[in-house]
């Protein structure tokens, strides 16, 4: 039976056995505390992804705060969290640096990913380990401690992965005294200057609920190191704007969003609903649909984002147990009995709310349109999709801040234009080219760093040669009504009916399953 009180327990035990399953435990294996399978037992990949390796961090949250199943030990627990870290060492560049997606990536994001889970895990277990072990493991934190101080991320501005390195860094002066708060503070305050006024923070174009939801969380890890009143401020008004993207059915975030992402990860919301009435209401609402898979979550999530879902899971499942968080209304605004209409103008999102329907357009892309009436999904609408003779996508739904658009009388009316769609699968030729980059130029940090800002503006940011323009007409409401009216510029440029659920950018990051998709 679900544990209501705590649902991330019941997922958590779900998935520990995956998890265990990912981990090299051979003593006489050169990859002994890998986590990543694909690299050590398929041997399908030439690296390995360093991610896998901060999973240390949420075993050892379960151990401190007395959560692991009766069917784990103690020892053992400890056993795979020594050999995670002796696999980090491994996986540790030179520079300090580990690697999600290619050899030699330096990668910001996964380095300030691994160091702060285990700084955590050490932060965790300072009582439980010998002070020799915490010098061995401290010193295999040390080089990406180091990079994180030297290196940036310059290919775009993705919040999240910023704020991973800011709570990396905090916790690391707090475990070892050494000063690098400075440099973490320079970082929190390019997070903060580049928040909306709308409360929102920034993910390459503009806001995104789900991985919000994931820079709340590596930033309410960061107050709870600092008490810093501004960072809570910040966080209060980050809240204060996700409210809006919590549905009626339980889900979270989704196609209107920058980066097209509806997961949920809950450490951050239940972090500040210990003491924010209106985090509370979120929180309650969004336990119910943790335990019946209504957002996306650890149970349908993959390997490659696997550790921190995993992580947040567990800082979640201890906060839960503090106190009952029952909030004393539950006027979220999906649920609210009062009509209202809310422009966020920078974010180009506008949510409707009317008696029975609750309804979120995205004019920043093109009209893309979540309906929900009566509590459920009624109308998924992302825009128009178009093929060229030579197969060619196009579209209306590329991010672009400078569609035109008019909201009156309840109508909605936004002019955007048919770009081509970047989003590509690789062709063995262009991997075989990459992998000579990786190992050769692509060693120099610079030259590295622009190639990936190349491959970002490919893949993600890119607004290519308009070839014609859409007007779509919203009529809001229960019996809400759509009508685009579209031109072309080429008679070979056809649109493809039938095709209103797609996503035009590459992100790893969308389309994981929850409980509505297959009902």
């Amino acid at each position: 039976m679900v544990n209501t009180a705590n649902p991330y327990m019941e997922s958590i035990e779900r998935n520990l056995p995956r998890i265990f399953a990912l981990f090299d435990t051979d003593r006489s294996s050169s990859s002994y505390g890998y986590g990543d399978r694909f690299y050590w037992s398929w041997g399908l990949i030439d690296f390995g992804n360093g991610s896998f390796q901060g999973i240390a961090h949420g075993f050892a949250r379960l151990l401190e705060a007395n959560l692991l199943p009766k069917w784990v030990s103690e020892s053992a627990i400890i056993e795979r969290i020594d050999a995670m870290f002796i696999g980090a060492k491994m996986l540790t560049r030179q520079d300090g640096s580990l690697e999600e997606a290619f050899p030699y990536e330096g990668s910001y994001c996964v380095t300030a990913l691994v160091a702060f889970d285990l700084i955590s895990c050490i932060d965790l277990l300072v009582n439980r380990l010998e002070p020799s072990t915490i010098v061995r493991y401290t010193d295999i934190v040390r080089p990406m401690v180091s990079y994180l101080l030297v290196a940036d991320e310059h290919h775009a501005f993705i919040s999240n992965h910023l704020a991973t390195a800011v709570a990396a860094l905090f916790k690391w002066e707090k475990i070892t005294g050494e000063g690098t708060s400075e440099r973490a503070q320079v970082i929190l305050d390019r997070i903060i200057s580049n928040q909306s006024h709308e409360g929102w923070y920034l993910e390459y174009d503009g806001a995104d609920p789900g991985y919000q939801s994931l820079c709340c969380y590596y930033l309410s890890d960061a107050l709870e190191t600092t008490r810093d009143d501004r960072l809570k401020t910040s966080l209060i008004q980050s809240m204060e704007f996700l409210q809006y993207f919590v549905h009626p059915d339980g889900s979270y975030g989704g196609l209107y969003g920058s980066r097209n992402t509806r997961f949920y990860y809950p450490a951050g919301f239940e972090y500040l609903a210990l003491d924010c009435n209106l985090v509370s209401q979120l929180t309650v609402f969004m336990r119910e649909s943790v335990e019946q898979n209504l957002v996306v979550g650890l149970d349908s999530i993959d390997e490659p984002n696997l550790a921190p879902m995993f992580n947040c899971y567990c800082w979640a499942a201890e906060l839960c147990n503090r106190k009952s968080n029952i909030p004393n209304d539950t006027s979220l605004p999906c649920l609210s009995k009062d009509e209202f209409q809310i422009h966020f103008k920078d974010a180009g999102l506008l949510i409707d709310r009317r008696s029975s329907n609750y309804t979120i357009v995205s004019l920043h892309k093109g009209g893309v349109l979540y309906h929900f009436n009566q509590g459920k999904l009624d109308n998924l609408d992302t825009g128009k999709f178009f093929l060229d003779d030579k197969k060619h996508g196009f579209t209306t739904q590329n991010y672009c801040h400078d569609n035109e658009y008019t909201i009156a009388n309840g109508v909605v009316s936004v002019t955007s234009q048919i770009r081509p769609v970047p989003k590509r699968l690789f062709r063995p030729w262009q991997m075989i080219v990459l992998r000579v980059l990786n190992i050769t130029v692509m060693r120099h940090y610079w030259l590295r760093e622009f190639i990936k800002k190349v491959l970002v503006k490919i893949l993600i940011t890119r607004n290519g040669k308009k070839v014609g323009q859409n007007i779509r007409n919203i009529t809001l409401g229960t019996d809400l009504h759509i009508e685009d009216t579209y031109k072309v510029v080429n008679e070979s440029i056809e649109l493809q009916k039938g095709v209103n659920q797609f996503v035009s950018i590459h992100m790893a990051s969308k389309g994981y399953w929850q409980k509505q998709d297959t009902e």
